[in-house]
Order: C-alpha cells, then sequence, then structure tokens
C-alpha cells in the first residue's frame, strides 16, 4: 500500500498566506493557531490542489489577497512512485492549472492528481441542506473517484439543460424532444448505477466507523432517493415516468424527473439523522463518512488519499480525539488544523507548525 503525499508547498498571495514554503517530513502534520490566523486558509490550499474550486466560496476571486492581482498555489506531489509538479493560479482573467510545467486545457484534467478528503464544520450542515447540495456533495466524491462519472454527469446536464431550454420554446417537435430525452435517459442509467453502488459500499463502512467512534451501537443507515424505484431496469422505469411527467414538463416548462431530483438521506436507528442526532452525534457520522470514503479510495486505488481534518478537535473531548487519531493509517499524510496540540504530545512522528497572522512556521523539537 503506498501514500499520495505533497512534499512541498508554496503559495503566493493566497488570502493572508502571501509568502508560505513549507516541506513535510511526517505524514502527521498539526497546524496550530489562534482563530483568523489562517490555519483553514492553508487547509483550502491543499484541497484547491484536488478540486479546483474553493469549498468555501462560490467565486474563487475570494482568494486572492487583498488588492492583489492573483494567487497561486504549487506543490510536488509523490504518489506511486511519481513526482508531480501541481500549480494553480486564480487571477481576474480566470484560472489555470498546469502539471509538471504543462497547461491543462480542462479543469478535469487536473482534478484527480491529489486526491483530497475534507472535515470542516460546515460539513455539519449536509444533514439538514437542500437536496442539491447533498448530490453536489456525493457527485464532487464520486468524479473524483472516477473520471468517467465526471463525463457522465457533466453530460447529462448539458442534456438537461439543453432540454429545459426546449420546453420554454413556443413550438415542440415531439420527436426532437424524444431524442433529448432518451439521450438524458441513457447517460442517466451509468449515474444512478454509480450512486447506489456508492451508497451502498459506503453504509457498512460508516457505519462500522461511527460504532468504534462513538462507543455506542446506535446504527448508521444510508438511504439514496432515486427518482428510478427499479434497479433492474432503469432505462424502462425511468422512461415510463418521464412518460407520465410529458405533459406536467410541457405546462411548466422544466424537467421534474430525472437525476436532479435525486436526494441522500442518513439515517439513525431508522430516523433521520437531522431529526434525532445531537451536533455531537452528527460530528461523529460526518467524520466516519469521511473515513469511509478514504476507505473506498484506497480499496480502489490501493494509495491512500490526502486527509484534512480542519477544526475537528474544539469540540471533541480528550478520549474522542484520542479515538480519531487511533482510527488514522500512520502511512496517510494528515494535516490537522487545532488551537492546541496536547493531544499529540504523546506522539513523535508528528510535525507542528504555528500559524500567526499569515505565518507558518514549523516547530523544532529541543
Amino acid at each position: 500500500m503506498v501514500s499520495m503525499k505533497i512534499e512541498k508547498i508554496k503559495l503566493r498571495q493566497f488570502r493572508n498566506l502571501n509568502q508560505v514554503e513549507l516541506e513535510f517530513k511526517n505524514n502527521l502534520n498539526i497546524l496550530v493557531g489562534n482563530n483568523g490566523q489562517g490555519k483553514t486558509n492553508f487547509i483550502e490550499s491543499i484541497v484547491y490542489l484536488s478540486s479546483g474550486r474553493s469549498f468555501r466560496l462560490g467565486n474563487d476571486l475570494g482568494l486572492l489577497e487583498d488588492s492583489k492581482g492573483f494567487a497561486r498555489v504549487d506543490a510536488l506531489l509523490k504518489r506511486k512512485e511519481e513526482t508531480y509538479q501541481l500549480q494553480a493560479v486564480i487571477s481576474n482573467q480566470g484560472k489555470y492549472f498546469e502539471v509538471n510545467q504543462k497547461a491543462c486545457s480542462l479543469m478535469s484534467d487536473f482534478i484527480g492528481y491529489c486526491n483530497v478528503v475534507l472535515f470542516n464544520p460546515d460539513d455539519l450542515q449536509f444533514f439538514s441542506n437542500t437536496p442539491k447540495k447533498r448530490r453536489r456533495e456525493i457527485d464532487f466524491e464520486l468524479g473524483k473517484m472516477s473520471k468517467m462519472y465526471m463525463h457522465r454527469l457533466s453530460q447529462a446536464s448539458k442534456i438537461l439543460s439543453e432540454r429545459n431550454a426546449y420546453l420554454k420554446t413556443h413550438t415542440i417537435d415531439t420527436d426532437y424532444l424524444s431524442i433529448l430525452t432518451e439521450s438524458l435517459i441513457e447517460e442517466s442509467e451509468y449515474i444512478i448505477k454509480s450512486r447506489q453502488a456508492m451508497i451502498k459500499k459506503l453504509e457498512p463502512i460508516v457505519d462500522e466507523k461511527y460504532k468504534f467512534l462513538s462507543g455506542s451501537q446506535a446504527s448508521i443507515e444510508l438511504e439514496y432517493r432515486s427518482t428510478c424505484t427499479n434497479m433492474e431496469n432503469i432505462k424502462d422505469d425511468l422512461r415510463g415516468k418521464m412518460n407520465q411527467s410529458l405533459q406536467r414538463d410541457l405546462d411548466f416548462k422544466m424537467t421534474h424527473v430525472g437525476i436532479h431530483r435525486d436526494d441522500f438521506v442518513f439515517k439513525m436507528n431508522g430516523n433521520m439523522v437531522v431529526d434525532v442526532a445531537s451536533q455531537g452525534q452528527k460530528r461523529l457520522i460526518i467524520l466516519a463518512y469521511k473515513l469511509a470514503l478514504v476507505d473506498m479510495i484506497v480499496a480502489k486505488d490501493h494509495e491512500f488519499p490526502i486527509l484534512c481534518l480542519d477544526d475537528l478537535f474544539s469540540e471533541l473531548d480528550k478520549e474522542k480525539r484520542a479515538m480519531v487519531l487511533k482510527t488514522l493509517d500512520p502511512r496517510m499524510q494528515v494535516f490537522v488544523t487545532t488551537t492546541d496540540v496536547e493531544f499529540v504530545s504523546q506522539k513523535e512522528d508528528v510535525s507542528v507548525f504555528t500559524v500567526v497572522q499569515g505565518r507558518i512556521n514549523e516547530e523544532v523539537s529541543a
């Protein structure tokens, strides 16, 4: 088993991190500092190398340091005995990506080299978010694991947009509308199967990890609520439902049936997590979900992703912190942000970095 590792990173004008250059010798890396100093900004730079977008902002221009014209992230990534030079630049003119000093014409050509699994406090909103945001989360994780999924989802989105636009025209050619519908069904079958397979694989792992982290016997279930109810014959099922909804689509000039209406639900002992779980339980369920994603990636790629835990420990007691650290495979590169380092004082294979007003320095052991 091998591990994906960022060996070096260099940041320029990324939020309040004006000039940062770091090397990582150990797999466990702790960034410690008071709130508002730049710890999450650093995590965001690593996640940007994975996703090509901010996990906190809708507009990436917010990543630029005040009044500066660009932000830049450079990293040296080691994976499977290969070394990759990654570069991401954000500016008023758009985004630019390079791999080994070669420009990527599409963002999808960049995504996938650096696979990061992130926990951050906003993840607790997953259970109360809209279905659209939950779909986006699951689709994003699936897309990182499969370029084909990302491609098919992109195709389906384009066809759906085209179908909706056509429904808004004054004259409808039913034959052309049928072609669009069949094309959408064709792409949707792959997406539904992929979503269903992911949830089926995730559920037992999430349940097991939650029981370990919480010390309780409460069961966690994951449910994929798809438009399609007959997984044995997805195309016919979708076709029938879309035909039933055709007049409604024509009346309201939009597509009412399809993968864009799917949802993902987490349950605890058969009840919706959003209704019955405490904040502490939700935190552990989301963490169990993120750790389950790590296991899925390892099973698929035979390689550990990079794990980022942003502000996880602030709401966990000493026992829970120890349990989390115990679950982390020492071969995996992990970045943790915190306001104190008491919980890692006994570990020798750890690098600690202090973050003060956008400056990051590694602490040197006596």
